[in-house]
């Protein structure tokens, strides 16, 4: 299979979305960037957060760069890993594939991780609200945005449901809402 443009792999940390990207760019013999390690490898960022632990990038110098990588491997499908991967111009993406996960899961999963309550707390909560899925279609329309539920799901079959996707389409847009198929109760304490 031959692609013109760029898969972007989006969702919250935890997702799964480099292990899904690595493996999907094998298989379409393409190339896996992780954009977070691409913009801290090569100082494509403004400064540290150090309230948040991460860095602030330069999103300008992050997709001249991404610009730059597409026209070098042109004849490759480019597979971005991301949770901001909206940044990616709209011309150069052919899909942008959001990988949701159950929140309860999710907690379990930063917290083994290591990650501080507030840090947890802010993930789940863009999960909870689907962020990612929001952003994406803010910034390249509903049509080229679809999730996937990664929840207690073999990679394998992630990947054969995402290869579907790309193939053939899908059912676009938002389709996956915790607030209305989990309990209240359970998300509270992630949204106060």
């Amino acid at each position: 299979m031959k692609y013109k443009k760029i898969i972007v792999i989006s969702g919250t940390p935890g997702t799964g979305k480099t292990t899904i990207s690595k493996r999907l760019a094998k298989i379409l013999n393409g190339i896996h960037i992780d954009l977070s390690e691409l913009a801290i490898r090569e100082k494509l960022y403004i400064s540290y957060d150090n309230q948040r632990n991460s860095y602030v990038i330069d999103e300008e110098a992050v997709v001249n760069r991404i610009k730059e990588l597409a026209k070098k491997y042109n004849d490759k499908v480019l597979i971005i890993d991301s949770h901001y991967g909206e940044i990616i111009p709209p011309e150069l993406v052919d899909k942008i594939i959001v990988l949701r996960i159950d929140p309860l899961v999710l907690e379990n999963r930063l917290r083994e991780k290591g990650w501080s309550w507030n840090k947890v707390k802010e993930n789940v909560a863009a999960e909870i609200l689907g962020v990612c899925t929001a952003n994406a279609i803010k910034e390249h329309g509903v049509d080229k945005v679809y999730e996937v539920d990664v929840t207690n799901k073999d990679v394998d079959d992630i990947i054969r449901e995402i290869i579907k996707i790309i193939k053939e389409g899908g059912i676009s847009g938002p389709r996956i809402d915790w607030l209305s198929s989990k309990s209240f109760n359970d998300l509270r304490k992630y949204l106060e």
